[in-house]
């Protein structure tokens, strides 16, 4: 449950995207910007990332799109000096190619065909280095993309998914490698890619995965996460392959009564992420 009254209604705004469950801290915040002097893996690793927006939140003109933005700060109360306060973002979801034209998410990012019809899908939403990084981004028209069908989706909080299939091939970028691992042989620890709060694209650095759910469906890791990484690829340490698909979590935020805003809720090694494994969605990607 939220903290407050007020809670839900400062976070109104996302809950279009909102999943079963929020994200949190886990020790220390050590999320940071996708950017170029990043590890050559992670930086093609990212570029099968994408965003998930409702097409309101998209102004397209002649060669860029215009993303409807806010701060954090302005968009869910976030006090001024916590991390990424006044950075742009935006109600969303994350994504990511598992074929060519198959985009894998979580289930309630696109709950049926009408839903799918009003989505947009944003490749290359990155954070900008200029003095104007807190004012509203704008994509290549050329990286923007529909949701044509869903092929399959999960119908419950144990099998939240949805595996769509876009209007067009992507022929720029490669699909994400799957893990065929099953859960028996789950990895120590995981990394995440994905657009927390709609924030440019960011890395979740590596986190110990703790235990299975009670389904065997679900594991959890310690990894940082909000509304907005909803569908995001976990990725084994290891390996570097996608060993699941971020579904669900615990609480985001902590009202500070004191400065009237809220704070990223820190849990020091308690609970943790839940991350629907991969090997249950192989058999509808293959």
């Amino acid at each position: 449950m939220r903290n407050s009254f007020l809670l839900i209604i400062v976070m109104l705004s996302f809950n279009a995207f909102a999943g079963n469950g929020l994200d949190a801290i886990y020790g220390m915040d050590n999320r940071v910007f996708i950017h170029s002097k990043m590890d050559t893996s992670i930086l093609v690793q990212s570029k099968a990332v994408a965003m998930i927006v409702d097409q309101e939140n998209l102004t397209k003109r002649m060669f860029k799109s215009k993303l409807a933005d806010k701060s954090l700060q302005d968009s869910i109360q976030l006090c001024s000096d916590e991390k990424f306060s006044t950075k742009p973002s935006l109600k969303a979801c994350t994504g990511f190619l598992v074929k060519s034209n198959i985009l894998l998410t979580a289930g309630h990012c696109i709950v049926d065909e009408n839903d799918c019809a009003t989505k947009k899908i944003i490749f290359d939403v990155l954070d900008s280095t200029s003095k104007f990084s807190n004012k509203n981004r704008s994509v290549n028209n050329s990286v923007v993309y529909n949701c044509k069908s869903i092929i399959a989706r999960g119908q419950d909080e144990n099998s939240d998914f949805s595996l769509i299939e876009l209007d067009k091939s992507i022929t720029d970028r490669s699909p994400l490698e799957l893990s065929h691992s099953s859960l028996i042989s789950r990895p120590a620890s995981v990394y995440m890619i994905g657009h927390p709060y709609g924030l440019s694209l960011m890395l979740s650095r590596s986190s110990s995965v703790s235990t299975l759910d009670s389904n065997d469906l679900i594991f959890k890791a310690s990894i940082n996460s909000f509304q907005g990484n909803s569908g995001s690829p976990v990725f084994n340490s290891e390996t570097h392959k996608v060993e699941g698909v971020l579904v669900n979590g615990q609480e985001d935020l902590v009202f500070d009564s004191q400065n009237k805003c809220y704070r990223y809720r820190v849990y020091n090694g308690a609970g943790g992420e839940g991350i629907l494994s991969i090997s249950h969605i192989l058999p509808f990607i293959n």
